[in-house]
């Protein structure tokens, strides 16, 4: 019997959650209960990272969420929430205080040297989760909606480091898009190869590569009248990705 496909999900948590039920810096947190009622209510609206991460639960695409949320008031009352909404939805849900997430927190570096600390602690800990997923064979996503923007931008940069797909949403998308992380896996890496060979015929890809590396930036088609393609070539960015692998 296959096995079945597991889709593990980083999910870096900032506080949505908090300024979409209309809470203000300085003041009292709001009950959890509170929130969780707002998540049970309309989960896309009030979570800007459940608003990503719906996408892909609906298409029965998320095994499991790992959270990572700032080791703040803040950042632990929005990672337990949506953790306990998952859960009530059936999705596995790990914790990245678990493994030391944060000692301290990025918003409340009060230096050049301690935010740069907290934002390589942070790295390391999507890395190792990552890491460790891949090798056991899950489907890892990053989703870097959430948290603030450097967290944003260090979490794409593992993405493309291992080779995973990354994506965002924007509260005026209904869906996500993936980020171009470029995640080149010896699959990818091979039709691309492929691609970059002269030929008169252009390659045959299943859509669903296609897709992916159109969606990744790497490749640009040519059509023709009734919409078949005609060509598909490289980008210029997929070229320089190429070049350690060309003799």
């Amino acid at each position: 019997m296959t096995k079945p496909v597991e889709y593990l999900h980083i999910v870096t948590v900032g506080t949505s959650l908090l300024l979409n039920n209309h809470w203000e810096h300085g003041h009292p947190l709001p009950r959890k209960q509170i929130l969780l009622e707002s998540l049970r209510n309309d989960p896309r609206k009030n979570s800007a990272e459940l608003n990503a991460l719906l996408h892909f639960i609906d298409r029965d695409e998320c095994s499991r969420v790992h959270l990572l949320a700032t080791d703040t008031p803040q950042g632990r009352l929005c990672g337990q929430t949506i953790g306990r909404y998952l859960h009530d939805r059936g999705i596995q849900t790990t914790d990245g205080k678990t493994i030391g997430l944060l000692s301290r927190s990025i918003e409340l570096a009060t230096s050049q040297v301690s935010f740069f600390t907290a934002i390589r602690v942070f790295r390391d800990a999507v890395f190792r989760v990552a890491q460790k997923a891949r090798r056991g064979g899950a489907v890892v996503f990053i989703n870097a909606t959430g948290s603030i923007k450097a967290e944003t931008a260090v979490a794409a940069m593992v993405a493309a480091e291992l080779k995973l797909s990354a994506y965002y949403i924007h509260q005026s998308m209904n869906e996500p898009v993936f980020l171009p992380t470029a995640a080149l896996d010896p699959d990818a890496l091979e039709i691309l190869r492929g691609i970059g060979k002269p030929r008169h015929v252009p390659p045959k890809l299943a859509p669903r590569d296609q897709d992916r590396l159109q969606r990744e930036g790497l490749i640009k088609l040519s059509l023709k009248a009734d919409g078949q393609v005609s060509s598909i070539h490289l980008t210029a960015f997929a070229k320089h990705l190429l070049k350690p692998y060309n003799p």
